[in-house]
């Protein structure tokens, strides 16, 4: 049987034929726009987006803006995050818990994050903490649900044999056996949060809080399209580098696997 031939490409090879990928993408989205076949103020040109970012990282907007939206998105995570591991801890390891809170959950898991700007604007105003408050709640899901799943996908078996040998404080065994076996998924869970919780600051953002959502917003409004390109890309690379230091970061606390 033949192998798969893309396995036989070394890692420059690949590099290479992704970067010639984009080049074409590139090369194809600029003649596209310079035969007409779509407006500048439709579609604009990869130099004209190219041009506009650099001219917004040299007036200071991007650094500015940039600054603002990931103070939202740091502390809606952490509000996210550490509440959704601390739950889906709880609920694994109680069952009397899951079966209060799981019914509740499941009412209100349905419901997006931006059906919560009403209340976002009422209980925290125009302010970082409703932006924030939004980007809690899909990051919260997501890390409760890998959480939840990763504590009841252990084998039970290591915690009785703690008790076995005498350890017979669940906090002990929570912290020595039950996280370090469910910590793979909940560190999917976590690196699925960071994107969901970045796809979702840009909407949090355009009902009047500073950052790169509403920048967006203004500038669609001024159907100054080259603007609203150019931080996408912004989004784009911020997340990239986001995700690869996570990455990074979760290699090395899983190199025991």
């Amino acid at each position: 049987m033949k192998g798969n031939p893309v396995l036989g490409i070394s890692r420059l090879g690949r590099t290479v034929v992704q970067c010639t990928s984009v080049a074409g993408f590139l090369g194809l989205w600029e003649g596209l726009v310079w035969l007409g076949l779509f407006p500048p103020y439709l579609l604009p040109a990869p130099t004209a987006v190219a041009t506009t970012f650099v001219d917004q990282i040299g007036n200071g907007n991007i650094p500015r803006l940039l600054g603002y939206s990931l103070r939202h998105y740091a502390l809606g995570l952490i509000w996210g995050v550490s509440l959704g591991v601390l739950l889906g801890l709880c609920m694994a390891w109680s069952r009397q818990l899951e079966l209060v809170l799981d019914p509740i959950i499941a009412l209100l898991r349905p419901i997006p994050p931006l059906a919560w700007i009403p209340f976002a604007i009422i209980w925290f105003g125009i302010t970082t903490q409703a932006a924030a408050f939004l980007i809690s709640l899909g990051a919260f899901y997501i890390t409760l649900y890998s959480t939840y799943g990763g504590v009841k996908g252990i084998d039970w078996r290591l915690v009785d044999v703690a008790r076995t040998l005498g350890d017979q404080s669940n906090w002990g065994i929570i912290r020595r056996i039950v996280i370090p076996a469910a910590l793979p998924a909940i560190l999917t869970g976590i690196r699925t949060s960071l994107g969901q919780g970045w796809m979702t600051v840009v909407a949090a953002e355009m009902f009047g809080i500073q950052g790169i959502g509403l920048k967006m917003l203004e500038a669609a409004g001024l159907l100054s399209m080259d603007v609203v390109m150019a931080y996408m890309a912004v989004i784009g690379l911020v997340y990239f580098g986001i995700d690869h230091t996570f990455r990074t970061v979760e290699d090395r606390l899983l190199r025991w696997r």
